[in-house]
């Protein structure tokens, strides 16, 4: 029964009829679909049935109908993850000048597709989704905005934010609505140029950019009350995730907010720095990283903050076996 699904499904990509994404809807959200227009659309966008389950399963609506249905990521009988501490601040500027040529590469080649790695964002087909690309970065801000309410704040209009990884600024335009002031850094200048590109076209004036050219330069920060990071911190080795926040969470202004999202454990995943070096280091590929939850609550501990809320969070997909969150930190008073 499933093969023949998935064999009408890729049929139907294929077909002038749009069966795939209707019955898509009939099995993943156990209704019809809303019109016949959002049909075509999705057909036109996905390609294949694994695009198709990842599409409608990253739903929200997926999520509060398959809420009761849904199994833990992990069992809880997981081993420890093997990844060597690396303190040796040559190792760790090392790491990150890597990480920096590679995202060099991507900001020259496929800037928007290396943010949201869906083919509709490739170079090829961006000019007819370039609006909903930029559209998206709401959803972000608005969840943001939903952690502080649930921990009984809200984002006040004076508030001066670090956006770490800004990218081509699809999260920055919406940041900057909220914020009086943010300092939007990415270690790649092409990425960079289009962020200030499309800021400017959206007439928004309150945002500075910096390029991450050494993890010194965090130190050299002005204080600030938010910190802002999604999508970014799991494409570094965890060695540089944790210099990071060391840095971010010094420079964080007292009463202020840390926001970010990463890895936190993958079955198997292990980081030995010599093996690294010698298999991956010139490999010019997009890394997935994890750093354990111990390690980001002792640097956080350490520094003064509390944790507010950590969730399990979708942004890697949500996988067996691997952990995502979305952590949530206040800096205590002095």
């Amino acid at each position: 029964m499933i093969g023949r699904l998935l064999s009408r499904t890729r049929r139907a990509l294929t077909g002038p009829d749009n069966e795939a994404i209707v019955w898509a809807y009939r099995l993943f959200l156990d209704r019809e679909p809303d019109d016949p227009r959002t049909v075509r659309q999705m057909a036109a966008a996905l390609r294949g049935s694994a695009e198709i389950r990842r599409c409608f399963m990253a739903s929200e609506e997926f999520a509060l109908r398959a809420n009761g249905n849904r199994r833990p990521s992990l069992s809880g009988n997981e081993q420890r993850m093997r990844i060597d501490d690396v303190d040796d601040p040559t190792e760790v500027a090392r790491l990150l000048e890597h990480i920096a040529r590679t995202w060099t590469r991507f900001g020259d080649t496929e800037p928007h597709f290396s943010v949201i790695t869906n083919e509709k964002f490739k170079p090829a087909q961006l000019a007819g989704n370039i609006d909903a690309f930029n559209a998206s970065g709401k959803v972000d801000v608005e969840r943001l905005t939903a952690a502080l309410a649930r921990a009984g704040f809200e984002l006040r209009a004076d508030t001066t934010c670090l956006e770490l990884g800004c990218g081509v600024g699809r999260i920055t335009a919406w940041l900057a609505r909220r914020c009086a002031h943010v300092l939007a850094c990415d270690v790649s200048p092409g990425h960079l140029a289009l962020a200030q590109q499309h800021l400017q076209a959206e007439g928004i004036t309150q945002v500075e950019f910096k390029r991450l050219v050494g993890i010194e330069m965090l130190d050299t920060l002005a204080p600030f009350d938010l910190f802002y990071s999604v999508i970014v911190l799991q494409h570094n080795p965890p060695p540089v995730i944790r210099a990071i926040l060391e840095r971010v969470f010094a420079r964080l202004r007292p009463g202020g907010f840390a926001y970010f999202q990463v890895p936190t454990f993958r079955v198997d995943y292990e980081f030995r720095l010599e093996h690294y070096l010698r298999e991956d280091f010139d490999k010019q590929a997009m890394e997935m990283h994890a750093i354990p939850q111990a390690t980001i609550m002792r640097t956080a501990r350490n520094h003064g903050l509390d944790l507010l809320e950590v969730i399990e969070d979708s942004y890697t997909g949500m996988r067996p076996g691997e952990v995502s969150n979305t952590f949530l930190l206040q800096k205590r008073m002095p």
